[in-house]
């Protein structure tokens, strides 16, 4: 058995029982009469914590607050017969259970049985879970796929050769994930610094990447560096290079080229060394032939081109990255937490529009609606289990917001079955405001 137990506990004669009972069942038990003495000898290994919820100095329901922000380890309180309030506060805060004193000795062996043995089994399917994960996570980017693993091979030998690349692929396939791992493997010291080129304007996104003079313009009240400055020796990545206006891509030219700048109100040249990656769900060629985009700029930032296909194209790698979100939940809440064969399946199934991003959405949101510890099919968003997804051709001879008030309709009178009726409810499993359940129900005039 040997794991570790620390006992907190003020009362001596209470202290010695559980001390000599637990010593006595295998267990390698260090007892304390306060939170302040145990706290140095608390850490990751420690197999579990028993602590009296009345404690001289910090008491027990302070003390498992600052036991679960440092550490996963399950705690046992210890609570009087008229205190059992403040022993369910202690597991809202964290511990895994309580007992009423005068303590049972049988009882404590079968409960502390159980705890051990979630601890240990939680720890089983970590480490299985590492396991798998191991062989399809390169450097924090996820896929098993023949073309994933084709992406990583051309990343390990471009690194550091200091080539322009151009990212190209469909929203929320990784292309930022991809470029940080080029820059990982390229090794430069410098930032890796991320612009997007699509949220900022026109005339503001000149003097975000080139910086400016004092009293460039109104407002520079003082000297800036851009962008392109504070990735000296790094990289920056231009994220939708394909929304630059004509003026911008021909002083991005400039900078690929001769890996120089000047801020706005200058007339200084500046050297930059700089790795320029550029992303875009744009196809550039087309832009080129509609005038919209420099083929010499395209050529400039396309030395690699490398294209993420979408998730649809590359099915193996939904369920890799399912467990690579599960087991970021678990580092990040120490919840452990499975998905059923029937939610993998219907995942695998679906066409993901949103690709990646879309997915570990998806996860994440269905790990908090779970009840319990398994995701299954319930805890999946409905319009993922609709009977008809919108592709189906029942909708081919109808308009588009006639076709779009059915799957509407259908959606809510789904949600409204699954809670009972109420619409409160509903409304937060569809992710909206409940006066717009309450309008929608009004519309489709939908018996609750």
């Amino acid at each position: 058995m040997n794991e570790r137990i620390i006992i907190i506990e003020d009362d001596q004669g209470v202290r010695f029982f559980l001390e000599e009972a637990l010593k006595g069942e295998g267990y390698r038990v260090s007892s304390f009469e306060s939170y302040e003495d145990a706290m140095r000898s608390i850490n990751n290994s420690t197999g579990l914590v028993i602590m009296d919820i009345s404690l001289p100095g910090m008491d027990g329901l302070s003390a498992t607050t600052d036991i679960k922000k440092r550490y996963d380890v399950p705690i046992l309180i210890i609570t009087a017969y008229g205190t059992k309030k403040n022993a369910l506060e202690a597991i809202k805060r964290g511990a895994t259970d309580f007992f009423v004193k005068p303590i049972l000795l049988d009882e404590l062996k079968v409960m502390l049985r159980r705890v051990l043995g979630t601890r240990k089994l939680k720890k089983e399917v970590e480490q299985l879970r590492e396991k798998e994960l191991e062989n399809h996570v390169f450097h924090g980017v996820v896929g098993k796929s023949v073309q994933m693993k084709g992406i990583f091979k051309e990343v390990e030998k471009i690194a550091g050769k200091g080539l322009s690349i151009l990212v190209t692929g469909e929203t929320g396939v990784g292309k930022e994930e991809v470029a940080k791992l080029v820059h990982l493997l390229s090794k430069r010291k410098g930032e890796f610094v991320v612009v997007n080129c699509a949220s900022i304007p026109d005339n503001l996104l000149e003097s975000e990447l080139f910086g400016y003079e004092k009293g460039a313009f109104t407002g520079a009240v003082q000297q800036k560096a851009g962008k392109f400055e504070v990735a000296h020796g790094g990289t920056i990545v231009l994220d939708e290079i394909g929304e630059m206006s004509p003026y911008l891509q021909a002083k991005l030219l400039r900078v690929v080229e001769k890996q120089e700048i000047e801020h706005l109100g200058s007339t200084k040249t500046r050297k930059v060394d700089i790795h320029v990656i550029s992303t875009t769900n744009r196809v550039l060629e087309n832009e080129i032939k509609e005038g919209k985009f420099r083929e010499d700029l395209y050529f400039r930032l396309s030395q690699i081109h490398i294209d993420i296909p979408p998730l649809r194209e590359r099915r193996e790698d939904v369920e890799v990255l399912v467990d690579y979100v599960l087991h970021s939940i678990e580092r990040e809440t120490g919840r452990v937490i499975t998905i059923s064969d029937d939610a993998v399946g219907l995942l695998m199934k679906y066409p993901w529009p949103g690709n990646a991003r879309e997915l570990i959405g998806t996860i994440r949101r269905a790990s908090v609606m779970s009840d319990g510890d398994i995701i299954g099919l319930d805890d999946l968003p409905l319009h993922l289990r609709a009977e008809q997804p919108l592709s189906s051709p029942v909708y081919s001879d109808q308009s588009l917001d006639d076709a779009i008030s059915v799957l509407e309709k259908n959606m809510i009178v789904d949600a409204l079955k699954k809670v009972r009726g109420s619409q409160a409810k509903a409304a937060k499993l569809l992710g909206i405001s409940e006066r717009s359940m309450w309008y929608r129900v009004k519309k489709y005039e939908i018996e609750t």
